[in-house]
């Protein structure tokens, strides 16, 4: 049976509905049973699991060969209950584990994310690691506010992101699940087809929206200031601040076509993206 954790995030619940799609056995993790049913309904078995919970890694691989397991983006110690679950991996019959981490992981060798790449690599279990790039998805998840009013307001400069539609990171994950012969000890940098800045992405919502979306380019100051007033935690504060300066200086500008080798066909772009959620953006 395949394993899909966070099966009630964005990038864990487009994993489940493309196995739900293809008509596949899965067992659905999430905190709770009651949550997996309210997502997939009765007729997907689901686990309740967290990280910070070791008891409940039995019952969350029991029956399980092939497991997709997802890295919390902001975690700083996932390497550690990774290693956790890793031991009992082995001794539960599991056959095969993709990990997903996250775009150039491999830049911070003391991070969480690398850190449990290499305990995966070292584990003796079959494995294939996907690292995406930022999900078109976000704009949803954390901008939509920011889109609904009209106003980008971000300190990225001309920084371009290869950002890549959720969608397509879940087809290539589920392709490695169904054929895990073929991706045996494989590493898959998936961003999308093209680099774009905010203003850029403000112009297609303009276009595709039919009301104009301002993209304002604010100082890091002015930024860190804004977001002060909203009465976040400084550590978040700073993690947002340090983020967009790294995307100003382009280091999630790389395209790579991992996506197109292994998936034989073109893209979502955002232009798409913004079309398929265009209610969304203007509800």
């Amino acid at each position: 049976m395949i394993l899909v954790t966070g099966s009630t995030g964005t990038f864990g619940s487009s994993v489940a509905k493309e196995l739900q799609k293809q008509k596949k056995s899965f067992k659905a993790a999430a905190q709770t049973i009651e949550k997996v049913t309210q997502y997939f309904g009765d007729d997907v078995q689901g686990a309740a699991f967290t990280w910070d919970d070791p008891e409940s890694f039995d019952n969350l691989l029991k029956d399980v060969t092939v497991a997709f397991i997802i890295s919390p983006s902001a975690s700083t110690t996932f390497h550690n209950e990774f290693a956790a679950l890793l031991e009992k991996a082995k001794t539960s019959g599991v056959e095969f584990i993709v990990l997903a981490t996250v775009f150039g992981a491999d830049a911070n060798k003391d991070g969480a994310h690398y850190l449990a790449e290499e305990l995966l690599k070292k584990s003796g279990i079959p494995y294939a690691i996907v690292r995406p790039n930022f999900i078109f998805q976000n704009f949803i998840n954390y901008d939509l506010g920011a889109v609904k009013s009209g106003t980008i307001y971000l300190p990225s400069g001309d920084g371009k992101t290869s950002y890549v539609d959720v969608r397509d990171v879940a087809s290539v994950i589920v392709e490695v699940l169904n054929n895990t012969d073929n991706h045996v000890s494989k590493t898959y940098t998936i961003t999308g087809s093209e680099a774009i800045d905010h203003m850029t992405a403000a112009s297609i919502f303009t276009e595709v929206l039919g009301r104009e979306i301002k993209n304002i380019n604010p100082s890091e100051e002015d930024y860190k200031n804004t977001l002060k007033s909203y009465n976040l935690p400084e550590s978040t504060i700073n993690f947002m601040a340090m983020l967009y300066s790294y995307i100003k200086a382009g280091y999630f500008a790389a395209v790579t076509s991992d996506f197109e080798s292994l998936m034989k066909r073109q893209q979502i772009l955002f232009k798409d993206f913004v079309e398929d959620y265009k209610d969304i953006f203007n509800g």
